[in-house]
């Protein structure tokens, strides 16, 4: 197999504290150790608990890669991937393991913290746009044995998640690129349990972090908490003279984990696809996530409030949508809407009292004319979200 001739040749991007070398080519980073390190790996190609690895990495699938993938199988391609940096490198393939993507291998991020003997780093690539879902969305696929079915309309399927789909047209496409891969090292020497104990934190990190961006599932309603794609490795220094016995986040080395992987996400968002706070700013990217039907909302809503006769009245309200929707304070209104209808949701709220609150905010604060494109559909969504 043959990788991407754009530049294959390793660059040293840093040096750790530790020793080991952060490398990078057009379509890979690469970490070289340089302590004896053990850690855990979410990878086909030996993947798992290791205490034998001495390099992992992140590549980019460029469309070959992608038809290798297809043809072959991904432990293959893995395997002949390897077997290229066994080459390059002087890295045995039988003792590497690595995380693949789609991302740009430049939109890569790098984050680092320390506390006194503790160090810990995060190297990062992430996309979210198309491919974000959150822990419980209505799967895509069901898989026994190797065997991958995609017929998932049945009774049961649809019995199981009736409370979720609300009636919507979700894409469950799950070849839609999107991943967030993130390589994790401390500089402490950690067991296999404590290991667990810090991809747990790095986990819920990466929550927060999406969190934090108000990224929609592309699956659901939800607030996205990954995506469906994700992976993770993590390594400590087996040669280290500290230990870390306790990894939850009540002590330091949580609150580093938790700290590096949420700066580390946020920052490669921002390189890659510009999910920024800047961009969430809009109104109309805050609602996204719930996917209304917008034939229904121009042909069956919008008639019964507004003239819509010919077709540059449609032109018209979807300009005024556009242009209002950056409005900080209007934002800021859609924002409490959405946070009641998300309790509703949750059962936290009842549908009387949210809608009470829901109209209230309307009637008293969306009352400017301009506003009157976002407030009808604020309505709308509203309405069809309390049915």
């Amino acid at each position: 197999m043959s990788i991407d001739d754009k530049n294959n040749e390793f660059e040293l991007i840093i040096k750790t504290s530790d020793g080991d070398e952060i490398l990078k080519n057009s379509d890979t980073v690469l970490v070289k150790f340089g302590p004896k390190r053990n850690g855990i790996v979410s990878s086909w190609l030996n993947g798992g608990y290791n205490e034998d690895l001495s390099a992992v990495f992140n590549h980019q699938l460029s469309q070959e890669n992608i038809d290798k993938y297809g043809d072959g199988g991904i432990l293959d391609f893995l395997n002949d991937l390897s077997a290229d940096f066994f080459n390059d490198l002087d890295l045995r393939s039988d003792m590497l393991s690595g995380l693949i993507t789609s991302a740009d291998m430049n939109s890569y991020s790098i984050a680092c913290e320390n506390y006194r003997d503790i160090e810990v780093i995060a190297i990062t690539t992430a996309g979210a746009r198309v491919n974000a879902v959150s822990a419980g969305d209505l799967a895509s696929y069901y898989e026994i044995n190797a065997d991958y079915r995609y017929d998932l309309n049945d009774a049961e399927s649809i019995n199981q998640n009736s409370n979720q789909s609300n009636n919507q047209n979700f894409n469950q496409n799950p070849n839609k690129p999107g991943t967030i891969n993130t390589i994790l090292l401390i500089n402490t020497r950690l067991d296999e349990s404590s290991l667990l104990l810090a991809e747990m934190i790095a986990v819920e990190a990466k929550a927060v972090a999406l969190r934090d961006l108000m990224v929609s599932s592309n699956y659901s309603n939800e607030i996205a908490t990954g995506t469906g794609t994700d992976g993770i490795a993590i390594f400590s220094n087996m040669d280290s003279e500290n230990f870390t016995d306790n990894v939850s986040k009540h002590a330091k080395i949580g609150e580093l984990i938790g700290k590096v992987v949420i700066d580390s996400i946020k920052d490669a968002l921002a390189k890659l696809q510009w999910l920024t706070p800047t961009y969430q700013l809009n109104a109309l990217v805050r609602l996204d996530r719930f996917q209304y039907n917008l034939d229904d909302f121009y042909n069956n809503y919008l008639p019964n409030h507004i003239k819509m006769d010919a077709e540059d009245d449609k032109r018209e309200f979807i300009v005024s949508l556009i242009e209002v929707s950056k409005n900080p304070e209007l934002v800021s209104y859609v924002s409490l809407i959405i946070h009641l209808l998300d309790q509703y949701k949750s059962g936290l709220l009842s549908k009387k009292t949210v809608l009470k609150a829901s109209n209230s905010i309307l009637e008293n604060q969306l009352n400017k004319d301009e506003w009157l494109s976002m407030k009808l559909l604020l309505d709308y969504i509203i309405k069809t979200q309390l049915e």
